[in-house]
């Protein structure tokens, strides 16, 4: 009797898994493992085909695509480290490396990662070939917006692991958030 019951929980599990958001189908982070939460907004201009970060290890890039006008996100489980914004691909063989600005998101172990968004805003030709009046980019911290991110699109993530501001200045937001709703951010 006690194997059906085990048997009946496991497939009622599974049934859970393919229709259910609170976390049924969440898989386990490593030791080494975190979440990297990605944020892009287009202020104005063209919308890129992809963009990557860049990291330590061989084929160890990130590439992102999906990429609409106003806000983007992407939430990916990667290996602990930091992630350098390297280059936004205006086409399939134009693009703007922004590696030197030295824009980064440290991922710590076992936690949702955020560093900021970055902002663009291009103007570029007829032909898509090359910028008539430049490119302009911000990283700025948003951390409201990406935590509403979070609570809307991954609520079963964000109930799981807290979410934890790794940009340059000290922002405790999260935990402030946290204290108030209750709620492990």
């Amino acid at each position: 009797m006690n194997q059906y019951r085990q048997w009946a929980l496991g497939v009622f599990g599974i049934a859970l898994c393919g229709v259910s958001t609170l976390g049924y189908c969440l898989p386990k982070l490593s030791d080494d493992e975190g979440y990297i939460l990605v944020a892009m907004k287009i202020e104005q201009g063209y919308v890129p085909s992809h963009i990557t970060l860049d990291t330590d290890g061989w084929l160890s890039d990130l590439r992102f695509e999906d990429v609409t006008s106003n806000y983007n996100y992407w939430l990916e489980v990667v290996d602990a480290g930091s992630y350098t914004w390297d280059r936004v691909y205006l086409a399939k063989q134009t693009y703007i490396d922004i590696s030197e600005q030295d824009y980064v998101i440290n991922v710590e172990a076992g936690k949702i990662n955020y560093a900021g968004h970055l902002s663009m805003y291009t103007e570029m030709n007829g032909s898509l070939n090359f910028l008539i009046g430049g490119a302009r980019f911000y990283f700025n911290n948003k951390a409201s917006q990406a935590l509403e991110y979070m609570e809307a699109s991954h609520p079963e993530v964000l109930a799981q692991y807290n979410l934890n501001y790794t940009g340059k200045e000290k922002d405790h937001f999260f935990e402030y958030a946290k204290a108030i709703e209750g709620n492990q951010l």
